[in-house]
């Protein structure tokens, strides 16, 4: 006898095909919002990255500042080494002032007294890519001040302090520095 093979016939359901489409919308929503978070993240990003320029370059405008006060003291120092001088606070004694810089001029470096709220903004010199006061260049946000201080009882030392203050975005920002100078030679 012959046996009678039986087929089988499989009906498949409705409930699979649905499924596969909220799959589709799901992947689509999560994919929405990682496209949005990426705009949004890249929209800060650029944003941020003025603010933090104008930040770095108020930070090195503050530290040429006080270089530059060193530098005077430095000289001073030199002078008093070869016998032409005995004081070691020429040009830096107590007040406020702002950095003059002359270049090729004999006396390169000068601090220039200015009142409380009467400080200039920079000017930036897009030719030689430096900051100044003298109307050379571009007008800057950026205010830089720089106090120097007397130490009550310590005649042998000076506070410099430099505040720097400018404006981006709308937003004022500030930055204070303070170092203090020595004279290590009667120490």
């Amino acid at each position: 006898m012959k046996q009678k093979k039986s087929s089988k016939i499989q009906v498949s359901s409705c409930k699979n095909k649905g499924f596969t489409l909220v799959e589709a919308l799901i992947a689509i929503s999560i994919m929405i919002v990682g496209i949005l978070s990426g705009l949004v993240l890249v929209t800060r990003t650029l944003y941020n990255s003025v603010i933090i320029r104008d930040r770095l370059t108020a930070s090195f405008l503050a530290q040429e500042s006080m270089e530059l006060v060193r530098q005077i003291r430095d000289t001073n120092f030199l002078k008093i080494l070869s016998g032409g001088s005995s004081n070691w606070r020429e040009g830096l004694s107590a007040g406020r002032y702002i950095i003059e810089t002359n270049v090729g001029n004999e006396k390169s470096i000068g601090l220039i007294p200015v009142v409380e709220g009467k400080v200039p903004n920079l000017f930036y010199d897009d030719n030689y890519k430096i900051y100044n006061y003298n109307d050379l260049g571009s007008p800057t946000s950026f205010n830089r001040e720089i106090q120097i201080e007397d130490i009550p009882d310590q005649p042998n030392e000076i506070r410099v302090k430099v505040i720097m203050k400018w404006k981006t975005k709308g937003i004022n920002f500030d930055l204070k520095v303070e170092d203090h100078l020595f004279n290590w030679i009667n120490l």
